[in-house]
């Protein structure tokens, strides 16, 4: 089975939900000149709304084009209204996971839910992931690469991880409200290059941390074959046995703990997923297309299939360690 871990969803009245709640926090669906919808937040406008990130069936034909058996399905990042007080952000995850869940009720095999969860109060976070897994079947979560400018590895987030960790679900990284944004507003910075470097700050925070290390089992899977991280894992290296590492209560050096992640395959650039693929190993890369939208690898499967690989370890990237990861 081929299954792509990377892809966004939004169910159609989630939109409106936007629309009516999330005008006090900035957020609403406008149309642009040419009658497209779009969401604007923050002074930006995101989209247009595509209908593959509403609509089952649309979906259904790009995956079946596209060779794909399953999709993990996570709400776009725009959705992650940290910045909404705790209670409207529990409402909106409730609302997403409940929709999110009857698209996997009515698809059985196609699709596979990933939670959302308010991580702007740990204490609505961690009820909400619970019920996302034991009562809707959820097989992982998502969560910001920051919580509202705060790394991952501040204090106050230790339960939520401490609840993924029992349950045995993989947190999925995904960046947005990257760092930087001030100096990034031309050319598409924010994602081309902002993206990349959150999801590093992300995993430098989990490692330099301590959070790899307090929960040993706790499965992690970064964004866009893990952004910067892997191709400057030397210098974190370099910097914990020269610099300041005996400073610190990290046991290990920093490339240790890579093993302990995973990336998926959104590379767009053969000789970076394969240089993933030699340093990280078959192990720890799960398919990847971030569908349906403009920075998507429409064509994941032969992402994979063009790697210097054998066929065993193509068969682990396209699905079975998805499986295993994911429970299926």
């Amino acid at each position: 089975m081929k299954i792509d871990i990377h892809t966004h969803f939004a169910p159609r009245d989630c939109f409106d939900l936007i629309g009516e709640d999330g005008k006090p926090f900035g957020a609403s669906i406008v149309v642009d000149p040419s009658g497209q919808e779009m969401l604007a937040f923050g002074g930006l406008k995101f989209g247009p709304v595509a209908r593959q990130l509403y609509d089952p069936q649309t979906r259904l034909v790009d995956m079946n084009r596209m060779g794909v058996d399953m999709q993990a399905v996570s709400v776009p990042p725009t959705h992650l209204f940290y910045n909404m007080n705790a209670d409207q952000g529990l409402r909106f995850s409730q609302k997403e996971n409940d929709e999110i869940a009857e698209l996997v009720k009515t698809y059985p095999g196609r699709f596979v839910g990933i939670a959302n969860v308010p991580m702007q109060d740990i204490g609505k976070a961690v009820p909400e992931l619970k019920r996302a897994v034991g009562q809707l079947g959820f097989k992982g979560v998502q969560i910001n690469s920051n919580i509202n400018g705060k790394n991952l590895d501040e204090p106050e987030f230790l339960p939520f991880f401490e609840a993924a960790d029992v349950l045995d679900v993989p947190v999925f990284i995904h960046p947005h409200y990257v760092a930087g944004a001030d100096r990034l507003g031309k050319y598409y910075l924010t994602n081309l290059i902002g993206n990349p470097v959150d999801t590093a700050i992300a995993a430098a925070s989990l490692i330099f941390g301590g959070i790899l290390e307090r929960f040993p089992k706790l499965k992690f899977v970064l964004a866009h074959a893990g952004g910067c991280a892997p191709y400057i894992q030397g210098r974190w290296n370099h910097g914990y046995h020269h610099v300041w590492g005996t400073k610190y209560d990290l046991p290990k050096p920093p490339g240790e703990y890579f093993k302990k992640m995973y990336f998926d395959t959104i590379a767009h650039y053969q000789p970076a997923l394969s240089y993933l693929a030699s340093t990280q190993g078959a192990d720890y890369l799960v398919m990847g297309s971030d569908y349906p939208f403009d920075m998507a690898d429409m064509s994941p499967v032969g992402s994979v299939n063009q790697l210097g690989i054998s066929p065993k370890d193509k068969s682990k990237i396209m699905g079975t360690n998805a499986e295993r990861l994911l429970k299926l």
